[in-house]
């Protein structure tokens, strides 16, 4: 599937809410929320979207139910416990690569193209497929916990570092399909 606000709609619809959609950019979340608050509350979804409020009371929002869509960037895909049926639902909209423009990223890059390795694949990689891992198990936080996490980015599939994405996640069933397909399938498992 591709990471559109209608990707993310129509998925939302499945699933009826109950859902995180994880964000790597502060910028595309506020555009994709903005554009789709309204559908959503058409179709009686409550979303609120990070900077609306602190993150605890937005979680607190949501956990109680007050909210049943959370739009989150960085701080929402990891230490967030949300337990049951509030949660079953995880929209990853790109795969969590950080921007190395932080100093400690340079340093690090620095330092592993001096030893002849390349920080692509020794430091940005691993460090993104720990963060996804972190997100996919916002999801599963008990034995009795069920959902679907859905990655919206293609690199997974398409890019030869997607394999390493995928085997870093639990054993599951995945399913690699068009949109259309992938949200008939969300519809069936929640019925």
């Amino acid at each position: 599937a591709d990471e559109s606000p209608e990707a993310v709609f129509r998925l939302l619809e499945a699933s009826q809410g109950r859902a995180f959609v994880l964000f790597t950019s502060y910028g595309l979340l506020r555009k994709t929320f903005e554009r789709l608050q309204g559908r959503l509350e058409a179709i009686g979804l409550r979303p609120v979207a990070q900077g609306d409020a602190g993150r605890s009371e937005l979680l607190s929002r949501f956990k109680s139910g007050v909210s049943n869509v959370l739009f989150g960037t960085d701080s929402f895909w990891e230490g967030v416990d949300v337990k049951g049926r509030a949660l079953e639902s995880v929209i990853i909209t790109r795969l969590p690569f950080r921007v190395p423009s932080e100093p400690i990223q340079e340093a690090r890059f620095e330092e592993l193209n001096q030893r002849g390795l390349n920080p692509f694949t020794e430091f940005t990689v691993p460090q993104a497929v720990l963060k996804l891992k972190q997100g996919f198990g916002r999801l599963i936080r008990s034995s009795t916990d069920r959902g679907v996490v859905t990655v919206l980015d293609r690199r997974i599939l398409t890019k030869p570092y997607g394999r390493k994405f995928l085997e870093s996640l639990p054993e599951t069933t995945f399913v690699t399909s068009p949109l259309v397909d992938v949200v008939e399938r969300v519809k069936a498992f929640f019925r």
